[in-house]
């Protein structure tokens, strides 16, 4: 009985310990904000990715600012391969790599929601984050996207530390289908979860796209490359037959000109007259060809310049946020 009450006694301390950290938290993050007004395009993120009264007081808690690429390099510095399009670091806040191209729209929408989830999992307890994490992993056991898979495998190879966070940031905000425990948590910071998961499945859909058409195209050049080199074998065939026939036929005029010479003419025109055609086809099976290698890479332009629009790497470890291609 003593020991039960014993317990009881540190239990109640705990709990009084823990209530009496998140009020001076409470408080420190109402000194913060005391003042504070959001810029338009901040507040706009926050709207659009449906952020909770509680996902905006903790997203404005870290003071968000767009930054130029140069900027953002020198500011969420990371030894990641891979592309920073933002970071939250601690102490200091979140901050988003500006991204203008209009087919890359919801990008930096995205961005915010998954610094912002980096900030609010950083202020767990440790307890809270191991019970959080079990869910997160059961998730990650039945994922089937490589895109994701991959970024994960990443950041297990880079620092493992990093990971449990980075999937309480990647799946709140780019898998669409969660457990109901999940769901239930993630609206602490957004009513609608799924309407970020639509910015970064549309923006996602660029590159998928166009990798597509290139996958395609490629499958289709090897094809066509083949019929060319096959056409141009046959081409190439004839014209040495048609040589060899011509030399025949005018030792033909005058060993023999009044044998079958006019048939073997007619019959040495016709085969002229299928080597014309045969030749016009290979022209304009290379033209498509040609056509195919310019929409190639046109489509590989595109994509290289999407990427670039977006590429930001730096080499020194730090906190990052990375969107595979």
């Amino acid at each position: 009985m003593k020991r039960l009450k014993r317990y009881f006694v540190m239990a109640m301390a705990i709990a009084v310990i823990i209530v009496g950290i998140r009020f001076t938290q409470e408080l420190v993050d109402g000194i913060k904000l005391l003042g504070y007004q959001p810029p338009p395009d901040i507040a706009a993120m926050a709207t659009k990715t449906t952020m909770t009264d509680t996902g905006r007081r903790l997203f404005y808690l870290n003071q968000p600012t767009i930054e130029t690429r140069k900027s953002s390099l020198n500011l969420c510095k990371s030894s990641e391969q891979t592309i920073v399009l933002g970071c939250y670091v601690t102490t200091k806040g979140i901050f988003l790599q500006a991204v203008t191209d209009p087919r890359l729209d919801g990008v930096m929408e995205v961005t915010a929601a998954h610094e912002l989830l980096h900030a609010a999992y950083q202020r767990m307890s440790l307890f809270e984050q191991s019970q959080l994490n079990q869910k997160l992993r059961s998730v990650l056991a039945q994922l089937t996207n490589p895109r994701i898979l991959k970024l994960v495998d990443t950041y297990n190879q880079q620092d493992p530390s990093s990971v449990d966070s980075e999937l309480h940031s990647i799946l709140g905000t780019e898998v669409r289908d969660l457990s109901s425990d999940l769901e239930t948590y993630y609206r602490q910071y957004f009513t609608d979860r799924s309407a970020i998961v639509a910015l970064s499945e549309r923006y996602e859909g660029v590159f998928t796209a166009l990798r597509n058409r290139t996958k395609t195209l490629n499958q289709q050049l090897t094809s066509r490359r083949s019929e060319l080199d096959r056409l141009a074998a046959q081409v190439k065939q004839e014209v040495q037959g048609l040589e060899s026939e011509r030399s025949d036929l005018k030792a033909a005029t005058v060993s023999s000109p009044h044998s079958d010479y006019r048939d073997r003419v007619a019959t040495f025109n016709q085969r002229v007259q299928s080597y014309n055609q045969l030749v016009v086809r290979l022209k304009e099976q290379t033209d498509t060809y040609n056509q195919m290698v310019t929409e190639h890479n046109s489509v590989a332009l595109e994509e290289k310049s999407l990427v670039e629009s977006l590429e930001n790497k730096s080499t020194v470890n730090g906190s990052t946020q990375s969107v595979a291609n």
